[in-house]
């Protein structure tokens, strides 16, 4: 389960097709040829063993057009590395779940798209003028102007001085190295080279860059994000930008995971640190904090399934098991995935509530409650919520509602293709919300929806996952519990000393539970099936 932005699924639209489904697994490498209406299996030979920088232009190449859109694997697909992604052009990954594993064990290195048809939304005339105000809506806000030049680098600087930021594997929760050194507009200034956005998005927050001297010179590509920036800064204990945008360009050419990958070299930098491993283990490389060729030399290793990192790639949660001497101690992962290397919001309450309680395990991008960290007045949270919210994010008060509630609104925003950097997710009242959702789809579709049928589809989506995972796993309330380090204090200031309290948590995720009308563990009752018109799905789910 992931989702990616760029422009590859405006063209499968455009050639005639809204969703794809593969099954089974073809006997050789091979890619699909997808084009106005058409669907062709090709040779992929020639790509088996290059990256996705170079499949990119051989697959153009091939097929003689510069504007085809392509999603394919690199090498970490291609070797099962089980935190591969899927890639989008330079950058744009469908991550974390290893989904470019899945790809690879169907021997599918890519998937080329063309289309030339056209759209018939159901009243062209109000579309447009809905677009219209919603352009201006967006373009008014005053995150606007940051997130257009900067992107999401501009969240860097925030987390850290508000001591939000995960440094050296948890240890920390400020990283005083960085100030002055991994600053957004010492990226602008000495790194990018171009803005760019996705299909028809007013946001433009992603970049190009190129490195001009040092070891690293010549090093381009595109991005990075905030994720990248925490993960290969002070996860790894780096505060150079050469190290962050050399591993970035590394990740996206061979396909792998950037919350997983800086994730785990962080881990294997506090057992070097604990002498838990040694030289011995790394075949060599030192993993003292922030050594930069052991970082790349990592990351090669993952994605050709070498050595230390080869093993890591390959075993991904399970690796504790194979280093033993208690190292499981450092690893922190939920439902089988390990804990997202930027974060550290243990001090705020409706974050780790909804980024613990998330189908995927620890997921931001489904339980960042933005807003909780603005201090905004009351009344204005009420407005939003519809429901009491205390605006310190210290405080539980309001904030099982809270992680409910934006659940299904990041849940609806995925489902309908809306950036959640146009929405109010990241922090701005003033963006788009349920009431433009609505008036585009009665644009596009006709269909006469509500905000609260709209937050009820989010909810029934999410009620399916959890079945799902109640099928797959049987993992329910276990699940829902933040890594162990959540509930220590932060050390440094500012926060210092601020945790998660294990019983409130508990009683937190009880009102939680409540709220879904799902039983103490974690599953939907029945009733909450019916209400949502689930009682129907085959019983093998339920």
């Amino acid at each position: 389960m992931s989702n990616s932005g760029g422009h590859w699924s405006a063209e499968l639209k455009f050639a005639g097709f809204q969703h794809l489904v593969i099954k089974g697994k073809a006997d050789r490498p091979t890619y699909l040829w997808i084009h106005d209406g058409e669907i062709e299996f090709r040779d992929a030979l020639f790509l088996w063993g290059k990256d996705t920088y170079e499949c990119e232009e051989l697959i153009k190449d091939d097929l003689g057009d510069q504007h085809i859109q392509i999603v394919k694997i690199g090498q970490a697909g291609e070797n099962l590395v089980r935190f591969a992604n899927i890639i989008h052009g330079l950058k744009r990954a469908a991550g974390r779940t290893g989904m470019g594993c899945i790809m690879g064990s169907k021997m599918l290195k890519a998937i080329a798209v063309r289309g030339r048809g056209s759209l018939k939304p159901h009243d062209p005339g109000k579309m447009l003028e809905t677009y219209s105000n919603h352009f201006r809506q967006i373009t008014s806000t005053k995150i606007y102007p940051v997130i257009s030049r900067y992107g999401t680098l501009t969240i860097f600087g925030i987390q850290n001085q508000s001591g939000m930021i995960s440094v050296k594997n948890n240890q920390f929760n400020y990283f005083a190295e960085a100030e002055g050194k991994l600053d957004d507009e010492i990226f602008e200034e000495q790194y990018k080279t171009k803005t760019l956005a996705c299909f028809a998005c007013p946001l433009r927050c992603s970049h190009r860059y190129r490195i001009d001297s040092g070891p690293y010179a010549g090093t381009w590509g595109e991005g990075p994000e905030y994720y990248m920036m925490a993960g290969f800064g002070p996860a790894v204990g780096n505060p150079d930008w050469d190290l962050v945008l050399a591993a970035n360009t590394l990740i996206n050419r061979y396909g792998l995971d950037v919350g997983s990958t800086s994730s785990y070299i962080s881990w294997l930098m506090e057992l070097w640190q604990r002498g838990i491993i040694n030289d011995k283990d790394t075949g060599g490389l030192n993993l003292d904090w922030g050594n930069k060729e052991s970082v790349l030399a990592l990351i090669h290793q993952m994605a050709r399934n070498e050595g230390l990192g080869g093993m890591i790639g390959q075993q991904a949660s399970r690796s504790a098991d194979v280093i033993g001497r208690g190292s499981g101690k450092y690893l922190y992962t939920q439902r089988g995935m390990i804990h997202e290397s930027p974060e550290n919001t243990r001090a705020s309450r409706a974050t780790s509530l909804a980024a613990s309680t998330a189908s995927r395990g620890s997921d931001h991008l489904k339980g960042r409650c933005a807003l909780e960290f603005f201090a905004m007045p009351p009344e204005v949270l009420q407005k939003i919520y519809g429901r009491p919210v205390a605006s310190d994010f210290r405080s539980w008060e309001g904030k099982a509602w809270m992680a409910v509630w934006t659940q299904h609104f990041t849940t609806m925003a995925d489902s309908l293709g809306y950036c959640k950097f146009a929405t109010i997710y990241p922090g701005s009242t003033h963006n788009l919300g349920y009431a433009q959702f609505c008036e585009t789809l009665k644009a596009v579709k006709g269909w006469d929806v509500t905000p609260d049928e709209l937050m009820e589809i989010g909810e029934r989506v999410w009620n399916l996952q959890r079945m799902f995972i109640r099928r797959e796993t049987g993992v329910m309330r276990a699940g829902d519990i933040p890594p162990s380090i959540y509930f220590q204090p932060q050390p440094l200031e500012p926060l210092q000393g601020e945790k998660l309290d294990r019983a409130e948590y508990d009683k937190a995720l009880d009102e939680y539970y409540e709220i879904r009308g799902w039983t103490k563990e974690g599953a939907p009752r029945p009733e909450t099936l019916v209400r949502l018109k689930l009682d129907a799905e085959p019983s093998h789910l339920i």
